[in-house]
């Protein structure tokens, strides 16, 4: 039985926050393969600058970073609303023997119950929820709450002893860099290293962020 980890965004572009931040969930956790998943963006929110197509590729190529990233476009090639039950419910099927962890952050868990069908989250998954600054669990409902104690583990050996059912607070905060900023400075051509080198390269090929 493998550990796999789901760690979705809209990556628009992936930088180097995102990559040190499933690096280190990778070695926190024990995880064998880590899927990093551009999110699908409904027509009436904010559209990305990147295409579709565009933010899969530079995923693809931060993912030569480490074997044991892997890019995931399941919700790009969905055609229903993306909710994240049914992301993991098509998880599960495809990979019934795992352990799955959905990668969160804590400004995501205290508005769970916002979410669509969100107490079977942890029928499907182990919840693994990043410290984010100006967020704590004292922000959540008190139905939240209770929830989140009933299924919360202090150990992140827990995470492997059954394939679903509990939420982790994990050590590894999510690294906070604007992807405004990161434009701005693609477009000045003073990335840095904000950005891995072959994301970067394609991102002026593709002449993006201009």
């Amino acid at each position: 039985m493998s550990i796999r980890a789901l760690f979705g965004g809209t990556f628009d572009p992936i930088h180097q926050g995102h990559i040190d931040t499933a690096l280190a969930l990778l070695d926190e956790l024990n995880i064998d393969t880590l899927h990093l998943m551009p999110n699908s963006v409904p027509p009436h929110r904010p559209q990305p600058a990147a295409t579709a197509a565009q933010r899969l590729e530079m995923v693809k190529l931060a993912c030569n970073t480490d074997k044991r990233l892997v890019a995931e476009d399941f919700e790009l090639r969905s055609e229903q609303p993306s909710y994240t039950v049914k992301t993991l419910q098509n998880f599960k099927q495809q990979y019934p023997q795992d352990t799955l962890l959905f990668v969160m952050g804590m400004d995501s868990l205290v508005s769970l119950d916002s979410w669509y069908q969100w107490q079977q989250l942890t029928d499907l998954a182990h919840l693994v929820v990043m410290p984010r600054p100006g967020y704590e669990l004292a922000q959540a409902s008190e139905a939240l709450g209770h929830y989140i104690k009933q299924h919360q583990c202090q150990q992140p050996g827990h995470l492997h002893q059954q394939s679903e059912g509990y939420i982790y607070l994990a050590n590894t905060p999510l690294r906070d860099i604007s992807a405004t900023a990161i434009r701005n400075g693609l477009h000045a051509k003073n990335h840095h290293d904000t950005v891995p080198a072959a994301v970067a390269e394609y991102i002026e090929q593709q002449q993006l962020y201009r």
